[in-house]
């Protein structure tokens, strides 16, 4: 059995569904009593309610022997409850349906420059690995909720609770695409749409990975909020969509470095970006719009001049700098 929840899929193991749709079938609640009266009390409070009504009726045989059977089935009913009670409780607290940390996948594979114990910590810091159980219906819920709240995941596309103790998590990853230098603050990593990083990326990585991505130059403002929110500052968004785009052709062509600058127009105000190399040869690349369907043709002009010239700083100091700003 299954039910769709927006924005992601659930799937509730078979034996728990079924748990599920018993408890609320079966569960006593008398007149007059509150929902979450424990069951036991209700069983006995259901029992004297009956009791006093059979002492208040006429004593005629008719109307006792109605109350009597009324009464039997009565206890019969409230016995079945209570031992329900007693099993489900047993069931509940049985190890195999709370949430084991090892027995979750993720999907797709987690990335090398996330934390190798993304999951765990995940777990660890929503309380989930203490209190995740499968029969509760908004683990689910709660799940998406502590994974989408990591700075590491975009989007949390699907979740799956398996019997014994695990569950299926299908995700969306922030993907490095460049650092922002910050004057005095140092290098911050963002992703595409300029949200901020773990600044652990930098931190535990085996290679100093300030070399293998553009950096984000000429900013004044710092992030307005911690990691997994964006930066907040135009340049900064714009500088990260245009990073996205060159990932491919970054490293061959030897860019290093965006500059990001507002400009005034007659219409109002644009940003334009500028490209450099790591040897100072310069790129006017112009407006950085992610749709823009002049993009492919910029980067094979670049990639046919360093073709060329057999690098983009071989190219005589008269073509230069490189203008892509009028493609």
């Amino acid at each position: 059995m299954q039910a769709v929840l927006d924005p992601f899929r659930v799937e509730m193991p078979t034996e728990c569904q079924l748990m599920w749709e018993l408890w609320a079938r079966h569960r006593p609640e008398p007149p007059g009593l509150p929902f979450d009266t424990p069951e036991p009390l209700q069983f006995f409070s259901s029992w004297t309610i009956l009791i006093t009504l059979w002492g208040s009726f006429p004593k005629s045989g008719m109307y006792r022997t109605l109350i009597g059977i009324i009464l039997v089935l009565a206890v019969f009913a409230g016995l079945g409850g209570l031992a329900w009670f007693v099993v489900h409780e047993r069931i509940r607290s049985r190890p195999e349906y709370f949430l084991i940390a090892n027995k979750i996948i993720v999907s797709p594979s987690i990335p090398d420059w996330i934390p190798d114990r993304f999951a765990e910590d995940v777990l660890q810091s929503s309380g989930l690995s203490r209190t995740g159980s499968l029969l509760d219906k908004t683990l689910p819920q709660q799940l998406a909720d502590a994974f989408r709240a990591c700075p590491w995941v975009e989007k949390v596309e699907q979740v799956v609770l398996h019997y014994p103790s695990g569950a299926q998590i299908k995700l969306v990853y922030r993907v490095p695409v460049a650092l922002v230098e910050v004057p005095r603050l140092g290098v911050f990593p963002v992703d595409r749409g300029g949200v901020l990083l773990p600044a652990e990326y930098l931190s535990n990585a085996r290679e100093d990975r300030r070399d293998t991505h553009l950096v984000i130059q000429g900013i004044q403002s710092t992030p307005l909020g911690s990691p997994g929110t964006p930066w907040g500052d135009p340049l900064v968004h714009t500088a990260a969509q245009l990073a996205a785009v060159l990932t491919d052709i970054a490293e061959p062509l030897k860019l290093v470095r965006i500059f990001p600058v507002m400009e005034t127009i007659p219409s109002g105000a644009r940003i334009v970006c500028r490209l450099r190399t790591a040897a100072g040869t310069e790129i006017l690349w112009g407006t950085a719009v992610p749709d823009d369907p002049k993009i492919d043709a910029k980067k094979k002009r670049l990639w046919d001049l360093n073709e060329r010239f057999r690098s983009l700083d071989n190219i005589p100091a008269q073509f230069q700098p490189i203008d892509l700003s009028r493609e």
